[in-house]
């Protein structure tokens, strides 16, 4: 008589049934072929076909859906001219890094950006420069630390980069001429400043200080799998209106840590 098994939180009685031994041949087979590849054994073929699988699910998830409404009302209008994209990280060893680098081409497409796309963080793999390469990203070569000129209307996509970084984008186009030109996709600047010690603010950001004072803020939809990936994200942009309107002496108003 067969033994009973829990099944399911119920018991059951298993019927007994012949099963031919597998041979240790196909048993091996069968291994081999559902053996996971760890991500440094990872080549071309093996890193698109996981962006493939992570663009499928943010395309579907609610978060997107609600992105796209934002994106049409708030970052169409803007028209970008090129987007350059800061601190995703390694699209090879983060999954965070894979939904980022995935988003930065889904915009990329829907605002039909003319220009180009840049890329730079210092941990990139050879994998994620060949990654790039095929997509057509221009790979930054040196660490510009974020000081690059937004001589066209600019789309800086920098997903959770350090405060001191977004400073360093604000200090090389801190002027009438080329603030307007900026749009960043970041954290929004007045989480810190509205939450951190100022003389931490003005050694590190100053910039941001400031920034908050004459920005306009939209924000990402606020859940996207568990809330890790894109959460605290914004719009952030500084209307020509608002710049007008500013003093001579406001571009000269940054502090400094005494």
């Amino acid at each position: 008589m067969a033994e009973p098994v829990v099944d399911d939180g119920f018991v059951k009685v298993e019927r007994f049934k012949y099963k031919p031994v597998a041979s240790n041949k196909k048993k091996n087979k069968k291994n081999t072929k559902n053996t996971f590849k760890d991500s440094d054994d990872w080549n071309i073929d093996d890193i698109s076909l996981n962006l493939k699988q992570r663009k499928e699910a943010l395309i579907n998830s609610q978060f997107y859906k609600d992105l796209l409404v934002i994106v049409e009302d708030h970052l169409i209008k803007i028209k970008p001219q090129d987007i350059v994209c800061y601190g995703i990280g390694s699209m090879q060893k983060s999954k965070n890094a894979q939904y980022q680098f995935v988003l930065a081409l889904l915009l990329w497409e829907m605002l039909k950006i003319p220009g180009t796309m840049y890329i730079f963080d210092p941990v990139m793999t050879k994998l994620d420069k060949e990654l790039c390469q095929l997509h057509n990203i221009e790979i930054i070569i040196e660490n510009e630390n974020g000081k690059r000129l937004a001589e066209n209307p600019t789309l800086f996509y920098m997903p959770h980069c350090g405060r001191g970084l977004y400073s360093n984008t604000l200090s090389a186009n801190w002027n009438k001429e080329h603030l307007p030109n900026v749009t960043i996709i970041g954290n929004r600047f007045d989480m810190y400043v509205g939450s951190q010690l100022e003389r931490d603010l003005k050694r590190e950001c100053p910039y941001l200080i400031p920034a908050v004072d004459i920005l306009d803020i939209v924000l990402f939809p606020k859940e996207f799998d568990n809330n890790q990936i894109f959460n605290d994200l914004s719009i952030q942009t500084f209307p020509k209106t608002t710049i007008k309107k500013l003093e001579p002496d406001f571009w000269l108003k940054v502090p400094t840590e005494l």
